[in-house]
């Protein structure tokens, strides 16, 4: 499956009807979004294109054709490394369940056999926190402490059989939020362990940590070294 990817792109709530226009023009009819919004403070604004404001986030699956097309026109087009337009990122997909489900995720796009990129050479993480609902200032103050510059935040909720049960003796809160922050891989686990420290499980924030390979990006200059 080295030839798929999970396509993430965080960009301002105004731009939703543009942007499918935009994955239409590239060959991508299958989107999903949500809303979200962006938390990086004022001093970052200059450089980061994730503020605190309304955003939307699309989900794509793409070969690796259109991720390396569409990276390039999210640039070249959509003005994404201008500050404030937003980020674009892409994972590297295992395995997908079956063909019908492929056929579905990449309807239209061309299905090839090809190696992935290793693991180990992978530059950025994803680092996904899900905390309660209230506490994405608290968890972006412990990761700031550690590099990180900006993240965004997702409205969840918990739905499980069991979410009004303790968890290790600690009440859990059914609403919940995401917070999802790129970084360098250098400073995945300073920012993970800073997280864990000041919005664990042993704190009101509750929060759990885990972190996702990703191995393109686009539109975020404070992550992004000049090629």
């Amino acid at each position: 499956m080295g030839n798929m990817f999970y396509m993430i792109i965080i960009t301002q709530r105004e731009y939703e009807n543009t942007y499918h226009e935009f994955f239409k023009e590239n060959g991508i009819n299958t989107v999903l979004s949500d809303l979200c919004k962006g938390t990086a403070q004022k001093k970052t604004l200059d450089y980061l294109g994730i503020e605190k404001t309304e955003k939307i986030m699309f989900h794509v699956i793409a070969d690796c054709v259109h991720r390396d097309s569409i990276l390039k026109n999210l640039v070249n087009q959509m003005e994404i490394e201008t500050p404030g337009n937003g980020i674009a990122f892409t994972v590297p997909l295992e395995s997908i369940g079956g063909e019908s489900c492929l056929k579905y995720l990449a309807d239209g796009q061309e299905i090839l056999s090809k190696e992935g990129e290793k693991m180990e050479n992978l530059k950025y993480s994803l680092i996904v926190v899900v905390a309660d609902k209230g506490s994405s200032d608290i968890v972006m103050e412990a990761a700031r402490s550690a590099n990180a510059k900006g993240g965004t935040v997702v409205q969840a909720k918990e739905t499980g059989e069991n979410t009004k049960e303790r968890f290790f003796g600690v009440s859990i809160a059914t609403e919940k939020e995401m917070i999802y922050i790129l970084s360098k891989k250098q400073d995945k686990e300073s920012i993970m362990n800073a997280i864990m420290e000041k919005a664990g499980m042993d704190t009101d924030a509750h929060a759990v940590v885990f972190s996702i390979p990703v191995d393109r990006i686009a539109g975020l200059r404070s992550v992004v070294t000049e090629q």
